[in-house]
């Protein structure tokens, strides 16, 4: 882990379970001093641990589509390459520089199929000569983990957040208005903001933040508090494994999900129509730990394992949850 020790790790894994914990919580929870958490934290901004701290929103029950695309480029210079991911960055929500099958993975929230044949349609007018192949999957659940694996657990010991809708949940659309909308612009990259501040910024008063804050999570629209870190500082790899399954019942396939569940790595997975079948991400010290997960899935299930492939993630140029609404 570099420069941090195991006091640094559990204030971390204590952000990660939710970021507006105060100090003097965390404190308590890691048995040091409010100032000495205090301290740490700051330390570890500085130091490029922490990018900065953010909300999780479930923006499909904002009444938006969330399209996965992955894009392989050809005929591409530094310069062109660097020019379209700037177009990119003022359509898309998630833009990711990999290495393997693919060269960029982004998401795209969108409120119809129609919005995004537009996006995507106006993308190819401008670069289909740079464009050797393109693959969209629309995202139907995403499971964030929290980052069991700082701690060196052996298996998770926290709950998933999940984005999207529960089976058998209804499928109802929370509306925002500007003032709630201004609210989530603000938390996204200030999560642990204080209300005061917030207030200050909104120009309306510390109660109002606060109350609004409660409904937001009450109606389930944040469903997350965590801080944005730096992996690779932190000495991990970040890899995304595709698989595509085959006489997958039930039963056999709520087990899969269970084992990568519980998998300390585990940091997202998702379900898909189009594409792989699931979508899965982990964090890990190298190449072998990841190969050595991959290696159990396929001994445990590989009789319902048809294909899978993966991709390394080597750079984020934008992460947000929160499309454009005003």
């Amino acid at each position: 882990m570099g420069e941090i020790d195991l006091k640094d790790r559990k204030i971390l894994f204590e952000l990660d379970l939710d970021c507006r914990q105060s100090d003097s919580e965390i404190a308590r929870k890691v048995r040091l001093s409010r100032d000495s958490v205090r301290y740490r934290i700051r330390r570890l901004q500085e130091e490029g641990y922490i990018n900065y701290f953010m909300i999780i929103l479930n923006s499909m029950k904002l009444g938006f589509q969330w399209y996965r695309t992955f894009f392989k480029f050809q005929n591409l210079s530094l310069e062109k390459e660097q020019e379209i991911i700037g177009w990119l960055k003022g359509r898309a929500s998630w833009i990711t520089k990999v290495e393997g099958r693919w060269d960029l993975n982004t998401g795209i929230f969108c409120r119809n199929v129609y919005e995004y044949r537009d996006i995507i349609g106006e993308f190819l007018g401008r670069y289909s000569a740079h464009v050797a192949r393109y693959d969209v999957a629309i995202v139907t659940r995403e499971w964030t983990y929290h980052k069991d694996y700082l701690l060196g657990k052996k298996q998770k010991t926290s709950t998933p957040i999940l984005m999207g809708y529960s089976p058998g949940e209804e499928y109802t659309t929370e509306q925002l208005d500007k003032t709630d909308y201004r609210l989530l612009e603000a938390l996204l990259k200030d999560g642990r903001a204080k209300t005061v501040d917030l207030a200050r910024r909104l120009g309306t008063t510390e109660m109002v933040v606060r109350y609004r804050m409660k409904k937001l999570v009450e109606r389930g629209i944040i469903i997350g508090f965590v801080p944005f870190l730096d992996v690779r500082r932190l000495g991990y790899r970040y890899f995304k494994l595709h698989v595509t399954l085959q006489n997958a019942t039930s039963e056999r396939k709520r087990a899969l999900l269970e084992r990568i569940h519980a998998h300390p790595a585990t940091v997202h997975m998702t379900e898909l129509v189009g594409g792989a079948d699931l979508e899965c991400e982990f964090q890990v010290k190298g190449n072998e730990e990841f190969y050595g997960h991959v290696e159990e899935l396929r001994k445990q299930f590989g009789d319902m394992i048809r294909d899978y492939e993966f991709l390394e993630y080597v750079k984020e140029y934008k992460f947000t949850y929160l499309p454009e609404m005003y």
